[in-house]
């Protein structure tokens, strides 16, 4: 079974080092990548698509969803699955949306014309947002109705799609993962749920990069891809310049016997 997934790959101006992305250090005891270093993600569930999620969204028009799904299999690389259908895209982006808030304490949130909330708009409600984290982790309290408790709107239209990428068959858990990206202010506060995740960090990529070599700072492959193409900018405008307008390839990694990914050289940095 392969679970359609979102992950969130929030980026702020860092200065003199160009950009900083969050990332969390996932719990020793996780199902899934134990003990590395990841970002805010995680599958998409029912409630992601149903009748009150998705009026609790803004950014959902089908100019947005062709804009942002569109990925194609690459012509050397096939990977085997299509578009999500529309309710599931839909419901993507409003996964990406509260597993960045579940995960992180980041709400990206808008009014009811599609306004983005500033952070100033956020502080009355920092309290029972607080609060609210945990029971939507649980499952006791779905993310449409944090939302409606505000009366605030998912604001799907702060993210932008990347790249999907799907675990291919030797891998006993499976995902279609697409990876969207988003911004954050400068002082945008961020925490892990020290539940699922630890020890947060706003991190410039190529620091990461430089203690995953060392032995630092581990990631996966995946993450590590990601973070090399994050590398790659200095200023957050060019770079999300370029996340608006990239071709995007659905992307399943060829897996030797000794299950390690690996990537045709031709799609390195065109994926």
């Amino acid at each position: 079974m392969v679970r359609l997934a979102a992950t969130v790959m929030l980026v702020r101006p860092a200065g003199e080092k160009g950009i900083e992305v969050f990332m969390l250090r996932r719990s020793e005891a996780s199902h899934f990548v134990p003990d590395v270093y990841v970002f805010p993600g995680g599958t998409l569930d029912e409630s992601d698509y149903s009748d009150r999620a998705l009026a609790r969204a803004r950014g959902l028009d089908d100019a947005n969803l062709e804009r942002q799904f569109r990925a194609k299999p690459a012509p050397s690389f096939p990977a085997p699955f299509g578009t999500p259908p529309r309710r599931e895209a839909a419901g993507l982006l409003i996964a990406a949306l509260r597993e960045l808030y579940e995960e992180a304490g980041v709400l990206l949130a808008c009014d009811e014309r599609g306004t983005p909330l500033a952070a100033a708009d956020l502080e009355p409600y920092r309290a029972q947002l607080h609060d609210s984290r945990a029971l939507v982790q649980s499952g006791d309290l779905p993310f449409h109705e944090v939302l409606e408790r505000i009366g605030a709107y998912a604001n799907a239209a702060a993210l932008s799609l990347f790249s999907r990428w799907i675990t291919p068959p030797p891998f006993p858990r499976r995902y279609d993962a697409h990876f969207f990206l988003a911004q954050a202010s400068p002082d945008q506060a961020a925490a892990a749920d020290a539940f699922e995740t630890h020890d947060e960090v706003w991190i410039s990529p190529k620091d990461a990069l430089e203690q995953c070599e060392a032995g630092t700072f581990r990631m996966v492959y995946p993450t590590i891809k990601h973070v090399e193409r994050l590398a790659k900018f200095d200023d957050a405008r060019d770079l999300f310049d370029f996340a608006r307008t990239k071709t995007i390839y659905s992307i399943m990694p060829d897996t030797p016997a000794e299950r390690q990914f690996s990537m045709p050289p031709e799609l390195e940095y065109a994926w």
